[in-house]
Formats: C-alpha cells, sequence, structure tokens
C-alpha cells in the first residue's frame, strides 16, 4: 500500500524524531542497505539513487536509533519515492543483524 507525500512530507509529529543531514555518508549506506534488503525480502530489482529527507530516533540504552528516509530507488527505469525505517542496533547488542529493515513503502507525490 502506497502512503501519500502529505501523510508523511513533514517529519512526524512525536517530538523523539530529530532532522538528520540526508546527505551524510552513513545516512546513504542505511539508505543502500534499505533498498538491498527490500529486494532481497520481496524480490525486486530496485536502484538505490538516493536519500534525500532523513530523521533519527535514538532508542533505549544500547538498542541503537531508528532512522526514517525518504529515498528514490530506480524501478523498471522510472524514480520512485519511497520511504523507510531501519533499526541500526548499537554496538555490542545481541541482535541477529546489525540493522534490520522495519518497513519500506512507495510514497506518492
Amino acid at each position: 500500500m502506497a502512503t501519500t507525500a502529505a501523510e508523511v512530507k513533514s517529519p512526524p509529529s512525536d517530538a523523539l524524531w530529530v532532522c538528520v543531514s540526508a546527505h551524510q555518508l552513513a545516512i546513504q549506506e542505511i539508505g543502500k542497505f534499505a533498498v538491498m534488503e527490500q529486494n532481497k525480502k520481496h524480490h525486486w530489482e530496485l536502484a538505490f539513487n538516493t536519500v534525500y529527507e532523513a530523521w533519527k530516533m535514538t532508542l533505549a540504552a544500547n538498542y541503537g536509533n531508528l532512522f526514517l528516509l525518504h529515498l528514490t530507488a530506480l524501478k523498471n527505469g522510472v524514480l520512485v519515492n519511497y520511504q523507510a525505517v531501519v533499526w541500526v542496533q548499537a554496538e555490542g547488542h545481541c541482535g541477529p543483524e546489525p540493522n534490520t529493515l522495519v518497513s519500506f513503502k512507495e510514497l506518492v507525490l
């Protein structure tokens, strides 16, 4: 199910989300991870382009951060907007993977 831009264009109303620079290399890498995971889980063939908006929520001690990303990826040769949420676990956390794709949706602008 697609999410409209009006639903997500501004940061989430929850005060725990903080805007971060989408141009940081680490944020772009998290975006690439989200697209790769979506491709793996659903047998898609998206090609990552860029993250253009990003927010971070710091979780409880030793759990890491959630990142809410607005990104673009090529789908069948067309640039499409997506929203991804990725959990980046803190170092030393006992989770199975350092990063986990929580959600991935198409944005309808």
